[in-house]
């Protein structure tokens, strides 16, 4: 097999050389690029050799009870650089050729896009990172994320008002924020099936810190149960395609409808076919900063069935956009529901604990004086119904989502004018990749229809990557936004907010 890869590259410095005295430079360019591929596929071959290797030696050692004497390392769980799927699809390559063993870290080819671990559904999915231990009983894997950040929200002095007529603070930002950084350490004890996956999580901006984890048991494709850390798979974006974004956070109508992050029990799977399901039961809509002596008995949950008709795949982690350039078109549907009974987490006549909820207007449901004057919400109930669908060719990325939810079930101190709220929504993106594996052009807009306002956003942006990797990439837009309903330091969005938002950052995934 090295003997193949030689002669490739020895073909390769004779064709340059042609290409050099015949051709323009984005000529010999493409025919580079061309000869490591091909280097590339022979050295997959070889890799999925190995793989077999390993897996038989497994079989024996699984059949005799003990180790063969000569016992290859197990291969990383890692999808190989430079391999086409069976459905056409081109994954993620860039870098030079290498001929190290299967199972080892090649430093000198670009980061290869990472599947994450399906089971974790939200923001704590971890990356390709580095397999810094491994032994009989186990393995210990180190990766991370990070975004730098330049944000202007304009125009600079704004005043709005909310459904009753009251004047809201508008405070827009500029600054430069190192803006989240997350480490985790993944693997396995004692049996490759048993999994755990720790995380510490900041966003600089409010000085959040948070340290969690899970630990998952894998029946196969059909089934992994875990407890610990996890995000209810609400939305599209909360099924474990973060940080494959078309920019480092949610659109508008997504943050406001989503659920977010809690402990609890989780699962994932295949039903049959290309029909996938994730679930979870936990404490709460929002456990980050919630200390359980805050926690009330009722637990809430959500599900999702995602189906995969034509290439069984969306790109790795069911990713936005099309960096990985399908060749046959890939389609992805979805349909979620999360259920979520919800506390103030704190005494009427103090600051709201709870601030997930929203009305359109942008006050949180919680604070006093939210729905009229002088009444406090201490419990509702959160129910969000979504649906999404989208599609991958050539470059080309078109997804859209719906939103339906409702809350209901209100215990106020006072009389309330509604009984129930019922908001609807939606987004839209487009992306194309206009340069293969470099540069990427998009656009979007999304909208949420309320009795409390009718704010909407339109976005235009692009993503560069300035190597062969999602993981590394520049990512530059601007938002024209309209009375934004969100209200949050770490998001784009200022409650009420109205005008353009622009934003650049770049992104690392290890």
């Amino acid at each position: 097999m090295k003997s193949r890869s030689l002669g490739v590259l020895a073909v390769s410095a004779v064709a340059i050389s042609i290409a050099h005295a015949q051709a323009s430079s984005a000529d010999i360019l493409k025919t580079i690029d061309q000869l490591v591929e091909e280097n590339r596929q022979l050295e997959q071959q070889n890799k999925k050799l190995m793989e077999q290797i390993a897996a038989l030696r497994q079989a024996l050692v699984n059949e005799q009870g003990q180790a063969p004497a000569a016992s290859a390392p197990a291969p990383a769980p890692q999808t190989p650089a430079g391999t086409v799927s069976a459905q056409g699809q081109a994954k993620d390559t860039g870098g030079v050729s290498s001929s190290q063993p299967a199972d080892e870290d090649d430093k000198s080819l670009f980061p290869k896009a990472s599947d994450g671990e399906p089971a974790i559904f939200g923001e704590f999915n971890p990356g390709r990172g580095f397999t810094v231990g491994k032994g009989e009983y186990g393995e210990l894997n180190l990766s991370g994320y990070m975004v730098a950040r330049y944000l202007n929200q304009l125009p600079p002095d704004q005043s709005a008002t909310d459904h009753l007529g009251r004047p809201i603070a508008v405070m827009p930002r500029q600054d430069f924020q190192f803006h989240r950084v997350m480490l985790f350490s993944q693997g396995w004890l004692f049996s490759p099936k048993f999994q755990y996956s720790t995380f510490v999580w900041t966003v600089q901006d409010t000085n959040q810190v948070a340290v969690g984890g899970a630990l998952y048991y894998s029946f196969g494709k059909y089934a992994t149960i875990g407890m610990g850390w996890n995000a209810y798979p609400g939305t599209q974006s909360l099924q474990g395609s973060h940080p494959y974004w078309q920019s480092y956070d949610r659109v508008m109508a997504d943050e406001f409808f989503r659920p977010y992050f809690s402990q609890g029990i989780f699962g994932q799977g295949t039903i049959f076919g290309k029909l996938e399901y994730r679930w979870m039961v936990g404490n709460n809509n929002s456990n980050l900063d919630v200390p359980a002596s805050k926690l009330d008995r009722d637990l809430s949950a959500g599900a999702a069935l995602t189906w995969l008709p034509t290439t069984g795949e969306f790109g790795p982690r069911g990713a936005f956009g099309d960096y990985e350039r399908h060749e046959k078109l890939a389609t992805r549907f979805n349909l979620a529901f999360t259920y979520s009974p919800e506390d103030r987490q704190s005494p009427a006549g103090s600051a709201a604990g709870n601030t997930t909820l929203r009305l359109a207007d942008s006050l949180n449901i919680f604070d006093t004086n939210a729905f009229a004057n002088g009444v406090t919400v201490t419990r509702v109930r959160y129910r969000l119904l979504s649906a999404a669908a989208g599609m991958k060719l050539h470059g080309f990325w078109l997804q859209g989502e719906g939103y339906y939810r409702k809350l209901d079930q209100f215990i106020a101190t006072g009389p309330m004018p509604v009984g129930a709220v019922r908001d609807t929504g939606f987004y839209v993106q487009a992306a194309y990749m206009v340069v293969p594996q470099r540069f990427e052009l998009y656009g979007g807009t999304s909208y949420v229809f309320s009795g409390y306002g009718r704010p909407h956003e339109f976005i235009s942006g692009g993503n560069y990557y300035p190597w062969n990797t999602r993981n590394l990439r520049l990512n530059m837009q601007v938002l024209n936004v309209y009375q934004s309903p969100v209200s949050s330091t770490f998001g784009f969005y200022l409650g009420k907010i109205t005008g353009p938002v622009v934003a650049i950052g770049f992104t690392a995934l290890y």
